[in-house]
Order: C-alpha cells, then structure tokens, then sequence
C-alpha cells in the first residue's frame, strides 16, 4: 500500500474519530444538565462526571427579558422570586434608580408603578442550555459527515481500480486484490470482466485457489463464454484432481465456442464394433477406448458411471429386438467422456429361397445338382419323394448326381434360429438307357474304326493286317465308366499295339485313352 495514501487515511480516520467522540461528551454533558436541577443558572462553565471543564451557553439578559413579558407576578410572587434567585436583584435596582433620574426623585411613585419581572425559573435555563448544547452537536455532525464524505469520495470505483492495479503491475498481489475486490463490488465494476480476471490472477499469483474459483465463477455468470476464465477453471480443476468439477465442465464446453479451452482435458468417447443400426442377425459388440481408460455400460436406459457394468473386454451378445446401451470412458483421474448413446434393433430374417441349378427339364444320366447360395450359419437339407424338407431330410453337403428317371426333388435353407426359407422345386427327367456289355462294347469300337477306315472289316486292318482286340478293363475315368480295349495289328508273324481304346459302358461313346491303369485320361474319339 503506498505511504500516502496510508497517511492520508490515517489522519482523516482521526480527524472522524476525534469529532464522533466530541458528539458523544457533548450529548453526555447535556443530558447531565437536564438532569441536575441544581447547578447555578448563571454558571458560563461545569465540570461533568469525568472532571473535564465542558461550554455551557451563557443565558443572557434579553433572553430573560423576553421570558418576562409572558408572566403578570403578585407582590408576595415577586418577593419570593427575589428570595429564590439573586440574579434579577442588580437588574431591578438598575431600573428603580433610572426611574427617580426620569421622574425628578419620585422615587416612591416609580417603585410602586414598575411591576415585578417574571423571572426565568431553572427548568427553562436548562432547556435553553440543552437546545445550545444539540446546536453543537448539530455542527459537529455536519463537520463530521463533510469529513467522511470527503474520505469516501477519495475511496471510490477509480481509486480502488488504479491502486489496485498498480500494485499488481508492481507485483504485490495481495494488496491488489484487497483493492480490486472493492472495485469489483463498485456499479462499474460488478461487469468489469477484465478486471475481475485481473483479480484472479492475483488470487492465484497468491496461492488463494479458494477465492481464485469464486471469481472465474462469477465471470463466467455475466459472460459463460468468457474463453480464458473457462481454461483457468479448467486447469484449476485439473491441478485439484476435482474429476467431478472437470468433467461438468468438459460436458458443458466441448462442443460449444469454448472447447479449445477444455480440449487438453477431453476423454474421448468409446468407440462400438458395430454402429447403431437394424441387424437380421445376432449382433456381438466391443468397445475400444483411449489407453489408460475404462468403459462402462448400461442397457436399461441409465446413465453409465463407474458404478455400472465394467466392459471386460469380451463381446457382449444382442438377440432379437431392440436394445439400447449407454457407454462411457472414465480416465485414470475419473475424468468421463461424454456418453456414446447406442440403439441396435435385432429382426432375425429367414434366409433366401435356394438357388438350385440345373433348371428343371429332361437331362443325360451324369448331370449334377447344385445349390448356389447357402449363407453363413444355415443348412440346406433336400427330399426326393415330393415331401416338404426339414431339418430331419438328407442335409446337402454338395453338388451330387441327378436320379434316373422322372424325378421331383425339394430344397429348403434353414438358418441357426431355425428360420426356413421358401422351398424350391425341380422335376429332372433323366433318360434310362441299357447298360453295354462288353461285346457290345467291342462291336461299337469296331464300327467306329471302320467308320474312320482304320479298318476294312471287323478282322483286316485298312492295310490289308490282321487285327486283334484284348479286353483290358472296366473303369471309370473322370465321370464316365467304360470299357478299355487295346487294339493290336498282326503282320509277318508279329503282333504290335496300333492303339488304347475306351467304350462307355451306359452311351456307347468311343474314346482314345492314354496313360496307365489308375491315371487313365479320355478324349472322345
């Protein structure tokens, strides 16, 4: 605090006191007069209780005049007011003597013409001494409010404002706010918001966090988008630890015009597996979240705190209908994120109609059947006697032969919440033909080797050699079975293999074959 301003206030602090304790002598001095009926009428001094000598006004003769004229006195009155009080005897003797001088010695005339004065009895020189004594009292009440208002004059918004702030430039904070807190609590200050920052800083330059808090509050109650006073609660809070206090305010701003202020101590939300939505199918959610932090949850509407279900780590499964699920990370301080609000709707769905190829109609014994479009978590199962397919039916477990003959075979998926999809139908006609045997096997190579003039006739080669053809074996190669037949050619006495045939057994159809026994391939001859 500057010295002269510490001196002036001093002296006028004592100036005021001095005047506030003459009020009250003076208030004593005339509640002791109206209360001592004794004390002489002509005394111009009194000594009070405390032996301090007090003014006391003087009553003076035209006061006493006046009194008289409201008074008519018999002569025993006169005599007896004489007796009483001396002070009127100069007068009367004064006024008889100028009445002889007047009257040329008619002294005894004068005398009984003048009539008594009325004189002025004690209680009515008190009164007056009392009415002198609050006319001081009066003065000194002005002095002392000139005083005063001259004190506060100096001690007003600008004088609390410049002194405060200079002390704070000056580094002296703690009296800056004693004398920025007054200013603040002035009219032009109460929406200073500067200055109400300004006080704290000198709050927190002090170590006082307390009153450091109360101010950035206040701030924020005129203006709660006031940036710095949000950042300085901000870091408060944090220094503190105070989660609770943190979070209210990370809520509140994250979103708005302030959220760089509290952008250092945001908890980001956790994050689901799946996003809120409609599913036909089970749904298995995680959650993922900053490092360090936990995830809570609710699916009964509640707002999650730590006090909910802790996410572990493993899926947590949602079935047919609608639920919603509340989450929250919560940092290793107890700081929350906001709250990831999730709905999923769970319809299972039965699954698509089979896709089955080939289309119904009339087909060669050897085509196959195939369903194209088995979803994940079903089955298909099929029937070959026109009965409906159930889960009971023969499963499919992939493409197979169609049956011989006129045939209706039924389809079905069912999916692992035992929905079944619409059934499919297809009515294969497959032509039954009559099996070759061997020789009529040979007899179809023989007629094809003519055909192709390899041979003259079923025993001379087109050259004129014999020929012979040796069974071999019956055998499947790829999808067909068939006869495999070596043709020989027989010239000079020697016999040498000319070719490998191969006959199948159900069309009749003539292939050459190469390879060995096992690892035959065919090509249609």
């Amino acid at each position: 605090m500057p010295d002269n301003f510490k001196k002036d206030t001093s002296i006028e602090d004592e100036i005021e006191k001095s005047l506030q304790k003459m009020v009250e002598e003076e208030t004593t001095v005339a509640k002791a007069l109206v209360g001592k009926n004794d004390l002489p009428s002509n005394m111009k001094t009194a000594d009070i209780n405390d032996g301090k000598t007090r003014v006391i006004p003087q009553i003076t003769d035209e006061i006493l005049r006046e009194q008289k004229k409201d008074y008519s006195a018999t002569d025993g009155e006169q005599e007896d007011v004489m007796e009483d009080d001396n002070i009127f005897a100069d007068d009367e003797e004064d006024e008889t003597e100028e009445s002889l001088d007047n009257d040329n010695g008619n002294k005894t005339e004068a005398v009984a013409d003048k009539k008594p004065k009325k004189p002025v009895d004690k209680k009515t020189k008190l009164i007056f001494a009392g009415v002198g004594a609050g006319v001081a009292v009066v003065i000194i009440i002005i002095i002392i409010v000139a005083v005063s208002l001259n004190k506060k004059s100096k001690q007003n918004y600008d004088y609390y404002y410049n002194t405060g702030m200079k002390l704070y430039e000056e580094g002296n904070y703690g009296d800056a706010s004693s004398y920025l807190s007054k200013a603040s609590k002035e009219n032009e200050g109460k929406k200073n918001l500067n200055l109400k920052y300004t006080l704290y800083r000198c709050y927190e330059s002090s170590g006082n966090e307390d009153e450091a808090v109360n101010v950035l509050k206040d701030i924020l109650s005129y203006d709660e988008n006031y940036e710095d006073a949000v950042k300085a609660l901000a870091d408060i809070y944090y220094k503190r630890e105070d989660a609770d206090n943190l979070t209210n305010l990370i809520r509140k701003y994250q979103d708005g015009k302030c959220k760089d202020a509290v952008k250092n101590y945001i908890v980001s939300e956790p994050v689901p597996s799946k996003e809120s939505g409609s599913y036909d199918d089970d749904v298995e959610l995680k959650f993922t979240c900053a490092s360090g932090c936990v995830v809570y949850y609710t699916t009964d509407g509640k707002e999650p705190d730590s006090k909910s279900t802790l996410y572990d780590g493993t899926g947590i499964k949602l079935e047919t209908g609608t639920t919603k699920i509340k989450a929250v990370a919560v940092n290793s301080m107890g700081v929350y994120s906001s709250v990831a609000d999730l709905e999923y709707v769970i319809e299972y769905g039965a699954p698509a109609a089979p896709d089955v190829s080939p289309a119904s109609g009339k087909y060669s014994a050897g085509e196959k059947v195939k369903i194209n479009n088995i979803p994940d978590k079903c089955k298909a199962y099929y029937t070959t006697d026109g009965t409906t397919p159930t889960a009971s039916s023969t499963e499919y477990t992939g493409e197979f032969d169609m049956p011989a003959g006129n045939t209706v075979i039924a389809f079905v998926i069912i999916n692992d919440h035992e929905q079944s999809s619409s059934v499919v139908k297809r009515n294969y006609n497959v032509e039954v033909k009559n099996t070759y045997t061997y020789s009529q096997a040979e007899s179809q190579l023989k007629s094809v080797l003519i055909s192709k003039k390899v041979l003259k006739s079923d025993s001379i080669a087109a050259d004129g050699s014999g020929v012979n053809f040796v069974y071999i074996s019956k055998t499947k190669v790829g999808d067909n079975e068939m006869y495999i037949i070596r043709y020989d050619v027989i010239k000079g006495g020697s016999t040498t293999t000319a070719g490998l045939y191969g006959v199948d057994t159900s069309s009749g159809k003539v292939y050459t074959v190469t390879g060995k026994e096992g690892s035959y391939s065919a090509k249609e001859y």
